[in-house]
């Protein structure tokens, strides 16, 4: 992790009201099946073993720094109801050397979040909050997210005859990592997740 991503683009709290979620940094990202449902396979003695619908989602995974120039994807896992996974967006100008997607209409985006008043504010306006959830559904994360949820989710539905059907929750959890230190330990965790499968919260519906 680069001192830019550490001071720089350091925030205080986990999905801050006013955070550019197009800015620099390592985002800790956790996305459940609806109603948590274990479609995706099932760990055996501490090894994840993936479903038809777990590799839909494994080869869509890899396809992720296709999605935007800046996007590199980090550690992840497909648990049997959940994805845990860390992208980083590098610096505004980062090219990923795989993706063709045009940085022009982030950078605008970018230049509304400087336009933005000191964060975090103490007492937001309505209309401040209403502006910003909307410009915040076309940062990165939140596209690629979106997207992500999209694809794999269409592709299980053709698979499973269900056209329509929503597959994954409509919220996800994200958290911007501080640090060197907490980087270590989540990826340490993404890592040892199948081993843990038996104490996970997520294992329970």
């Amino acid at each position: 992790m680069t001192d830019k991503f550490r001071n720089k683009y350091r925030v205080a709290s986990n999905r801050w009201q006013f955070w550019d979620y197009s800015a620099p940094a390592h985002y800790f990202i956790t996305i459940c099946i609806a109603g948590r449902q274990c479609i995706l396979g099932n760990v055996l003695n501490k090894k994840m073993r993936l479903s038809e619908y777990g590799r839909i989602v494994e080869n869509e995974f890899q396809k992720i720094p296709q999605y935007h120039k800046r996007v590199v994807l980090d550690e992840w896992v497909v648990m049997p109801n959940h994805i845990h996974c860390i992208i980083t967006l590098g610096d505004y100008d980062f090219d990923n050397g795989v993706s063709l997607f045009d940085n022009n209409n982030v950078a605008k985006i970018h230049e509304f979040s400087l336009l933005l008043p000191s964060f975090p504010l103490q007492n937001p306006t309505i209309e401040q909050i209403k502006q910003y959830r909307k410009q915040r559904r076309k940062m990165i994360i939140p596209k690629l997210v979106g997207k992500f949820q999209m694809q794999t989710s269409k592709q299980m539905n053709i698979l499973r005859n269900t056209p329509g059907v929503k597959n994954w929750q409509s919220n996800y959890h994200d958290h911007v990592i501080r640090n060197d230190d907490s980087y270590k330990r989540i990826r340490h965790y993404i890592l040892i997740n199948p081993q843990k499968w038996g104490e996970d919260t997520f294992n329970r519906q």
